[in-house]
């Protein structure tokens, strides 16, 4: 999972558990619209993995996806004393590949951060998702900065 980073065993378990959840969430999404609004997922100061809210009380009536994330950011910058790892989760266009992506930006305390991308295509009329491999790439360290 990650791009030249040692990992902890706790972060690795951290990073993996909300990996694991926020595309299980997404892929959920996913059967339903050919999109869906970010999220946000957080482990908590004693390991437990957490849905957090993104306050959009400031925000238009219906925000794009830009400005959700970089509200998401912002919340959990002030939630970084409470919390040991996030996860923010959205839909994105892979331009390149001509294709749809489910990105997972993890962010860990302890310096790891990581965005995960795993493609997909959405078929024409009915049937199923198809996925493609996830491919992870070194993050930007957006909460613990």
């Amino acid at each position: 999972m990650t791009p030249g980073e040692a990992l902890g065993d706790a972060e690795r378990s951290d990073l993996d558990a909300l990996l694991a959840a926020a595309l299980r969430m997404a892929r959920q999404e996913l059967e339903h619209a050919s999109a869906f609004d970010p999220f946000v997922l957080v482990t908590d100061a004693r390991g437990a993995l957490l849905g957090a809210d993104i306050d959009r009380s400031q925000l238009g009536r219906h925000p794009e996806s830009a400005e959700l994330v970089e509200t998401a950011t912002t919340q959990l910058r002030g939630l970084a004393p409470l919390v040991r790892a996030t996860a923010i989760t959205l839909t994105t266009r892979l331009a390149k590949e001509r294709r749809d992506a489910v990105e997972v930006r993890l962010d860990h305390r302890e310096g790891a951060s990581l965005v995960v991308i795993l493609p997909f295509t959405r078929p024409r009329f009915g049937g199923r998702t198809d996925y493609g491999e996830t491919v992870t790439y070194r993050g930007n360290h957006d909460i613990w900065s």
